[in-house]
């Protein structure tokens, strides 16, 4: 008998899950775990109104080593919104790290493939995670092929000074009950033309979008019509990123660097233990890609948080997508992860038919 299994997780194995994410470090300069606080499974259900965990047990201890995520929602492929699988969360723990064990998890995920809700799946793997990109990343036995579509930036924007400078031809407004189909609308159009973004109906940003407020939304009209819009959306209720220490350049640097922050206003790095105070910039849609809707779009929203709270507030964008040049704008402290696509046999030619769209990933869902 196989001393490890994989199962479906229940509330049996939440606190454990809870546990495993905590003790488990992104690697990189910069050491941090993602939490799910209070409840793992409030967190998961961020990804899709489908989704099932996995959870991988050593039957000699009973101890959770690992675990993974499977979700589905309706998303954009070649401009028609259909169900799409996301892979996230997959977490080892160090002492159990095998090429062998991850082969049989994939496996079980093949079953679990067999329910036919989607054909095609997309995930994100930070190009900080090296173990990662030279693993599962290189279609190794036993694992689907993963289809390299190019760089995501997400980068954190740090909120210090406010900008100068108002939009000439459009406002910017906070969202409102009144207008939520405009806005939806809008989304739809605009992620149509995006691979893998996210499909919105009205009643989602009523019940099913946990942290987020209709007024969250900026909202850019011209002539009266909706032709951008952008969220704010802050789910550290459900989710939180905790930095867990330095490397030693990192470590080093770190007073050095924090000193002359002080002095110049820029962002510092925080001590070991302390959670990021950020959110997301989400639902991110402009009409015709117009570079003065999003500037004014994200001026409006970094602004009103400047000074705040917050420190930063995280974007998504892949490399190719023309709205990216406004980032440029802003001071940043650069993140990256690559994006693939996902599939067992029976997705193969959905994947051979993607037309080449800009991907945008919903970084707030993922």
């Amino acid at each position: 008998m196989s001393r490890f299994t994989f199962e479906m997780a229940t509330d049996e194995h939440e606190a454990s899950l809870r546990r495993l994410f905590a003790a488990t470090e992104m690697e990189g300069e910069i050491q941090i775990s993602f939490r799910r606080e209070p409840n793992f499974f409030s967190a998961a259900a961020l990804q899709g109104p489908f989704f099932q965990v996995i959870a991988a047990r050593d039957t000699e201890t009973g101890e959770i080593i690992g675990s993974g995520t499977r979700a589905v929602r309706k998303r954009y492929v070649n401009g028609e919104a259909r169900a799409v699988g996301y892979l996230a969360d997959l977490r080892l723990d160090k002492r159990y790290r095998s090429g062998v064990l991850v082969a049989r998890a994939y496996r079980y995920l093949q079953r679990l493939h067999q329910d036919a809700k989607t054909a095609l799946y997309f995930t994100l793997v930070a190009e900080e995670n090296e173990t990662a990109l030279k693993t599962i990343a290189r279609g190794r036995a036993g694992l689907p092929p993963y289809r390299d579509l190019g760089r995501i930036h997400t980068p954190a924007v740090n909120l210090l000074r406010r900008k100068a400078g108002r939009p000439r031809d459009v406002e910017i407004v906070r969202g409102a009950v009144d207008r939520l189909p405009e806005i939806v609308d809008c989304i739809n159009r605009n992620h149509r033309r995006r691979q893998f973004a996210p499909f919105y109906e009205v009643e989602d940003f009523s019940a099913r979008l946990p942290g987020f407020r209709i007024e969250d939304f900026y909202v850019a009209l011209r002539n009266g019509r909706v032709t951008g819009v952008v969220g704010k959306w802050d789910q550290r209720a459900l989710r939180q990123t905790v930095v867990t220490g330095y490397r030693v350049k990192a470590r080093f640097l770190r007073p050095l660097y924090n000193f002359v922050s002080s002095i110049t206003g820029g962002p510092v790095y925080p001590p070991p233990g302390a959670e990021l105070r950020y959110f997301y910039a989400s639902f991110i849609a402009i009409d015709d890609d117009d570079i003065a809707v999003f500037r004014a779009l994200m001026r409006a929203l970094f602004n009103d948080h400047a000074g705040s709270s917050y420190d930063y507030f995280v974007v998504g964008l892949h490399e190719k997508d023309p709205l990216g040049a406004v980032l440029d704008e802003f001071s940043l402290t650069p993140f990256a992860a690559r994006l693939f696509a996902v599939h067992f046999d029976d997705g193969a030619d959905l994947f051979r038919s993607l037309n080449g769209m800009v991907p945008y990933v919903e970084l707030a869902l993922v």
